[in-house]
């Protein structure tokens, strides 16, 4: 599992970036077209929205992964014990599986429903399932992450009752 879960991080990593990149060519290759030598590129902003969508939520998979995402921890500067800190993480774990849970319900509803229809963007005709899919994407990864974090501080908890 180990080895999957170190894959996944080296795959994700290389998406992140090669998509950033991408999107820095794009928006520079849009700007010099369109305002230099004005003659915009068609269904070039439709790419890049769609490199963007999937940067965005790969970039939420890896915060959620690495436990690196925005935090707001002002309950650390009030909170001195150290086993009221692993409490405190593990409720807050807790609380982002319930989240990405429910994010990843109606993501995959949506998801389920746009491919259904069948729709398509409207400059390159692209299925929406494309971009729509991303966020089903990072919804089951942040969870299944978001599972592992919780079962990580929940046993440091555990472990930290028993020896104290």
């Amino acid at each position: 599992m180990t080895a999957i879960d170190h894959g996944l991080t080296n795959i994700f990593s290389l998406l992140l970036v090669l998509g950033g990149a991408l999107m820095t060519l794009t928006v520079l290759l849009q700007v010099l077209l369109r305002y230099v030598f004005k003659q915009p590129l068609f269904g070039l902003e439709e790419f890049s929205r769609l490199v963007a969508i999937w940067l965005y939520f790969l970039g939420a998979i890896y915060s959620t992964k690495t436990d690196n995402h925005v935090q707001g921890d002002v309950a650390n500067k009030y909170i001195t014990g150290e086993r009221a800190r692993i409490i405190l993480r593990t409720v807050v774990w807790g609380l982002c599986l319930v989240t990405c849970l429910l994010f990843l319900y109606h993501s995959g509803t949506y998801s389920w429903w746009i491919y259904g229809t069948g729709e398509r963007t409207t400059g390159l005709w692209w299925p929406r399932i494309i971009s729509v899919g991303s966020m089903f994407f990072g919804a089951f990864f942040m969870t299944l992450y978001s599972l592992a974090n919780l079962i990580k501080y929940l046993t440091t908890a555990l472990n930290y009752t028993q020896d104290h």
